[in-house]
């Protein structure tokens, strides 16, 4: 095990407790909701506790080149899922930051040159920027969206043998719940299970009338309905191998964890902390990739994890292996943990592994781009960013095929022509595509008229997928 202070970090966090809030059984479609005072004391705890290992005084796990009390834009990179939960992962980051870079009143007043002196607002408060990406821009964090092939899968799952088993072993649960009249009118079904237990999860939060009625059904009644939707949510987002579809979340958010990794080793790296917040899809299928089950003293990693839960890949330089770096990987389930426990991962007996190993063990799995997104989805052209990488593939196969044509069979001369014409001819085609989409105008542009697809830099994405096809 390394003694050496890591030199950049990765943290995944899930986001806060919020109000219920209901994903549609197949596609996972979800309803908006809103963080609770409880979600935002959570989450800004959580920033306090990594702040202390990482920003604080203890040499041995601090990051070096990391700002201790100021927030330095060039050396943090954070970006949170604004897509199914509306608001809620990216107000939970902006608590987590509240509690990781607190205010600084001592330095946050200006003198004006006329004499008066300007104090910052909130006690000065820090403005860590936190990027959003939605998953019509980027699939790294909800990548089921859209998805015909996860969506067909999850239909599959609904109907196989593990999922009526499951639904017999629990039915006198099921039948219990349905008839307690605890959840209303909601359907209490294999399928639906998680809306069942995210609402008695809630309510049993937040409403006292409803956590009385839940303790007459007895103590275990809650945990029984958790465990059943662990099992409903496990096999959705898990699979049997690390490339399976059911490892989407895991195989998108994986390229962003891996990228950050190998970019804290550039000589001309400047940031040190890659931080994302997401829900909890994405810490189920990285634990199932990794193998996180056969580490020591986990404890069940077939759940899905608590509210303000974090994960962190460690970078250590001084490593033993090929790449010269370690990665250690820990995790702190929830709010109540008191710190970041570590584990080995893939089966193997020490909680430090070579970066490359680590790349290794997972890039061949990963997703990097919407090309390899559109094709495991066979979304060719139900989806518009699929429909335009399509057309444009199609055209350069058409392109192709011509020249091949040309070069058999006429002079170099001829061959050249029909070159120019099929070039003119796809090259009309794509610019009147590029028209119809909005990419381009001719003539006087309309008054008022919005880009649908702006290329400026405060208007658009940063960092999406769809930049890396």
């Amino acid at each position: 095990m390394s003694s050496n202070a890591p030199i950049g970090v990765v943290v995944l966090a899930r986001h806060g407790d919020r109000s219920g809030f209901y994903q549609d059984p197949k596609t996972y479609a979800a309803s908006d909701t809103v963080l609770t005072a409880l979600g935002e004391q959570q989450n800004y705890q959580l920033g306090q506790l990594l702040a202390g290992i990482y920003a604080g005084t203890d040499e041995s796990t601090a990051i070096a080149k990391l700002s201790k009390e100021a927030f330095v834009d060039s050396q943090v990179n954070s970006t949170a899922d604004a897509g199914g939960e509306g608001s809620v992962i990216y107000d939970s980051a902006l608590a987590f930051w509240q509690g990781f870079y607190p205010p600084r009143a001592n330095v946050s007043s200006t003198t004006l040159a006329n004499g008066t002196t300007v104090d910052s607002p909130l006690n000065g408060y820090q403005y860590v920027k936190v990027n959003t990406v939605l998953p019509e821009d980027d699939i790294d964090f909800e990548p089921w969206t859209n998805c015909a092939a996860w969506t067909n899968r999850t239909s599959t799952l609904y109907t196989s043998a593990p999922y009526a088993e499951r639904a017999e072993q629990d039915k006198d649960l099921l039948d219990l719940i349905s008839s307690s009249g605890l959840v209303g009118e909601r359907t209490v079904s294999m399928s639906n299970f998680y809306n069942v237990w995210d609402y008695m999860n809630v309510q049993s939060i937040h409403n006292a009338t409803f956590a009385a009625q839940l303790n007459t059904g007895g103590a275990e009644l809650l945990a029984r309905a958790r465990d059943l939707a662990n099992f409903h949510e496990y096999n959705l987002f898990t699979d049997s191998t690390p490339g399976g579809l059911g490892n989407f979340p895991g195989r998108t958010i994986l390229s962003r964890i891996i990228e950050s990794l190998d970019a804290f080793t550039a000589d001309d790296n400047e940031v040190v902390l890659s931080h994302y917040h997401a829900s909890y899809k994405p810490f189920l299928s990285i634990f199932n990739m990794t193998n996180l089950a056969a580490a020591p003293g986990v404890e069940n990693p077939y759940a899905m994890v608590d509210y303000a839960s974090a994960a962190v890949f460690e970078l250590r330089d001084g490593g033993s292996g090929a790449s010269g770096y370690d990665v250690r990987f820990g995790f702190r389930n929830g709010s109540d943990a008191s710190g970041l426990a570590y584990y080995p991962l893939f089966g193997t007996d020490s909680v430090d592994m070579d970066l490359s190993t680590f790349v290794a063990n997972l890039e061949p799995s990963v997703i990097p781009n919407n090309t390899v997104w559109c094709d495991l989805c066979g979304n060719n052209g139900s989806v518009a960013t699929c429909s335009e990488i399509y057309l444009a593939q199609s055209y350069e196969d058409l392109y192709d095929k011509y020249r091949d044509i040309a070069d058999g069979h006429f002079t170099s001369v001829g061959s050249g022509f029909i070159g120019a014409c099929v070039t003119i001819v796809v090259g009309l085609a794509v610019l009147g595509l590029m028209r119809a989409l909005g990419w381009v105008h001719f003539g006087k542009k309309r008054a008022r008229e919005e880009d649908r697809y702006p290329l400026h830099d405060a208007q658009s994405y940063k960092g999406s997928v769809a930049s890396r096809t």
